[in-house]
């Protein structure tokens, strides 16, 4: 495969106007995102059907609208592998949220007893080569980039068209294509990736005994946690992380205001005053502690292998062990009683 570095508007264009001539592409990033809330794009990698690879250096790109353009361009399949935060760079970078996107690991999960395996698996799996592991470590924001971390960078799109036609092909035949759409389109829309501060909370562990006035209070903290990420351009850990934020919600008060005076991040006495607004209403919040349902929950276990070894998919796609708690304590409300998961397992739980 040719490899075509893209650094200019002109060179970006010529591609575009290429990719318009076929249906599907290979689609690749490198981002940093260390010390920040979005991703940093450094490099979008692109295969095409006819064997070329480019790389685009966002670094030199004025004019991003033909490229947002085509990331949503509902006509194009953009073939990723482990495609969250892929799409959030590039939303992050574009404005755009791609769409019509092919997920490699997601359709792998449906044909294999292990899940969510790497890029480099899939492409001994199903190629039967072996390629170099280890770009991730790699400051994709250093320019010049190097010979070496090209073909890194090459070798992630390398593959992708070759194994989605693999992946949709074997789909098909035993009936699980739908199954595929179905997760991929709760798993990659665009609420669940670029997060509302609003809905923050419903990306939080929370303990499930949590009743509707801890939930309320959840739902204010993480949502302050958020905006001032986004104010401040830092990760959400950096100013509590998950786990300090549950602290904050059912720990004594002074535990509450150790917590918030060591903070990472230094905030205003304004942003620490609203925090410590809300957090004084748990006061009034008794504490009911529920714990699952111990008997349900082993029978449900029992059920989960035995449909995992009769589909061959690894058990934790079809249902995870907090998954089998909300079952127990609110059957409605468990992700394994709708859809595909609801077929296979949830009605013989119910």
């Amino acid at each position: 495969m040719t490899i075509i570095l893209v650094d200019s508007d002109k060179k970006l264009n010529n591609l575009l106007s290429k990719i318009e001539e076929f249906s599907q592409i290979g689609l690749d990033t490198e981002f940093i995102r260390e010390s920040t809330y979005r991703p940093i794009l450094a490099l979008i990698q692109i295969s095409l059907p006819n064997d070329e690879i480019y790389l685009i250096d966002p670094i030199e790109i004025k004019d991003k609208t033909g490229l947002s353009k085509m990331l949503s361009s509902s006509r194009i399949i953009k073939i990723i592998h482990s495609a969250k935060q892929d799409l959030e760079a590039l939303y992050s970078y574009t404005g755009s949220f791609p769409c019509n996107v092919f997920d490699t690991q997601i359709a792998f999960n449906f044909l294999s007893e292990k899940s969510n395996v790497g890029y480099s698996t899939l492409v001994k799996n199903i190629c039967n080569i072996d390629i170099k592991e280890g770009s991730w470590r790699t400051n994709w924001l250093k320019r010049p980039l190097s010979v070496e971390k090209k073909e890194y960078a090459a070798d992630d799109v390398r593959f992708l068209i070759r194994i989605k036609e693999d992946l949709e092909e074997k789909l098909r035949s035993i009936g699980r294509y739908p199954w595929f759409e179905e997760e991929q389109n709760n798993e990659l829309k665009m609420s669940n990736i670029i997060i509302n501060p609003n809905d923050a909370w419903e990306k939080v562990n929370y303990p499930l005994y949590f009743n509707s006035e801890h939930l309320n209070l959840l739902k204010s903290v993480a949502s302050w946690r958020e905006m001032l990420s986004i104010k401040y351009n830092i990760p959400k850990r950096w100013i509590l992380s998950d786990s300090l934020l549950i602290k904050v919600l059912t720990s004594p008060e002074n535990k509450t205001i150790e917590i918030i005076e060591n903070m990472k991040q230094k905030i205003t006495e304004d942003e620490k005053k609203k925090l410590y607004n809300i957090t004084s209403l748990k006061k009034k919040i008794k504490n009911k502690n529920l714990s699952p349902k111990k008997d349900i929950e082993q029978k449900c276990v029992q059920v989960l292998s035995y449909v995992s070894d009769e589909f061959k998919i690894d058990s934790t796609v079809i249902a995870n062990k907090r998954d089998l708690e909300i079952f127990t304590l609110s059957c409605g409300k468990a992700r394994f009683m709708r859809g595909w998961r609801y077929q296979i397992f949830g009605k013989l739980v119910q």
